[in-house]
């Protein structure tokens, strides 16, 4: 069931990239920012952020030995973790940035690598890991440097200057990354066409509509089907659609307060405050998302 489940999501992503790319580059059709950052705050915060609650299942799993206190034990970690590194933003957010950068394509790039794979498989370190988180991360700073910039500027209240890509460094990236997904060993067609797709995404979209597709559409979906079908992530006093209805309305809820919060507090645009909300908040759940799901346990 869940490779007829895998082969409809891979499928939809790939008529949903082709659909994305036909409107914004034949019919020359680009969204304001400020549409495109509501447009981000939606999609994540009703897809994104909950792909992250089955971690509380991974949780469980890891601190068993405290019975009934293992809720404690996760909490206290996943806190400490990220109030760590949301001072860290506080106080070096250049930093941060970089650091969440190379947290971020070392995450997406493990989980492409790993997916579908049996806990006991898991690689946690090869070149092909570095690859694909590169090609996720590093592909919108090359082709849209002057947009990615101002999302930094948000961020961490300055903009970098001083940076430049050259023709012949865009084709060699093209031809480099084009090259990993075709040859990339033991890959469906399939797979190498939606991997083909994302990377024009990239390419060829503005940079919050391609993190969009890519995150939310992609990622993330793959997220839900592997903690649902293959690890059993579920909690037993749930079933699947009550669990997901609850991690989705729990999710929109705290973003929505977060947002008003954050508005109010800095005095700064609903544009500028979903900015630092959803990519702030997420590298500070990403370390400790990206830190609970590599850590081995059992799945019984």
């Amino acid at each position: 069931m869940i490779n007829k489940i895998n082969i409809i999501h891979k499928k939809s992503f790939v008529i949903l990239s082709i659909a994305s790319l036909l409107v914004f580059y034949i019919f020359t059709f680009s969204p304001n920012i400020d549409y495109q950052v509501y447009f981000l705050f939606g999609l994540v915060s009703a897809i994104g952020i909950p792909h992250g609650f089955f971690d509380f299942s991974i949780g469980k799993k890891i601190f068993k030995k405290y019975n009934r206190k293992w809720i404690l034990y996760f909490t206290l970690s996943y806190i400490f973790i990220s109030f760590i590194y949301l001072i860290a933003w506080v106080f070096l957010p250049g930093l941060s940035l970089l650091l969440f950068l190379f947290l971020a394509a070392y995450h997406f790039g493990f989980e492409d690598y790993n997916y579908m794979q049996e806990t006991n498989k898991v690689v946690y370190v090869d070149i092909n890991i570095f690859i694909k988180g590169l090609i996720v991360v590093f592909t919108p700073i090359l082709f849209h440097f002057d947009q990615v910039n101002y999302l930094f500027s948000v961020l961490i209240g300055y903009k970098i200057n001083g940076i430049e890509f050259s023709i012949i460094q865009k084709i060699l990236f093209i031809f480099l990354s084009v090259t990993h997904i075709l040859f990339e060993k033991k890959k469906s067609y399939l797979h190498k066409t939606e991997g083909i797709l994302c990377f024009l995404n990239f390419v060829i979209l503005p940079p919050l509509v391609s993190f969009i597709l890519y995150f939310c559409f992609m990622h993330s979906i793959r997220h839900f089907l592997e903690s649902i079908y293959i690890l059993k992530l579920v909690p037993n006093n749930f079933t699947t659609r009550n669990f997901l209805i609850v991690i989705i309305l729990t999710s929109v809820v705290f973003s929505i307060f977060s947002v008003f919060l954050i508005s109010n507090f800095y005095e700064i645009s609903i544009s500028d405050t979903v900015i630092k909300f959803i990519f702030i908040i997420l590298a500070c759940l990403t370390l400790p998302h990206m830190i609970f799901n590599m850590v081995p346990y059992n799945k019984e």
